[in-house]
C-alpha cells in the first residue's frame, strides 16, 4: 500500500507524449523550437524531446521525433504560506 501511494505522488499532474514520424521534413526558416511546460502554481517540468539535428539540411528524410513533458502542480497551500512570508510588512 505504501508503494502504491509513493507512485501516485510520483505521477505527473500533466502528461504529453506524441511520436511522430515523417518520411520527409523541408525546413523553411532558420531558427530555434522549443517547448516549454509552466505551471501555476510552479512545480516541477520536464520536457524531454527527442529529433534529430538538421546540420545545415533543409531536407531531412525518415524522421522520428518523441516529445514527452510532464508537469506537476505545486501544492496552493504551500504557495500561499511562501508568499505570505516573502511580502515585506
Amino acid at each position: 500500500m505504501l508503494l502504491a501511494l509513493l507512485l501516485l505522488q510520483a505521477a505527473p499532474d500533466i502528461e504529453l507524449r506524441a511520436s511522430v514520424r515523417a518520411r520527409s521534413l523541408t525546413i523553411e526558416k532558420r531558427g530555434e523550437a522549443r517547448l516549454t511546460v509552466r505551471t501555476d502554481p510552479e512545480g516541477e517540468n520536464l520536457v524531454d524531446v527527442q529529433a534529430p539535428k538538421a546540420n545545415g539540411r533543409r531536407t531531412i528524410r525518415n524522421v522520428n521525433v518523441t516529445v514527452r513533458a510532464e508537469g506537476r502542480i505545486a501544492d496552493p497551500a504551500q504557495s500561499e504560506a511562501g508568499a505570505e512570508t516573502r511580502q515585506p510588512q
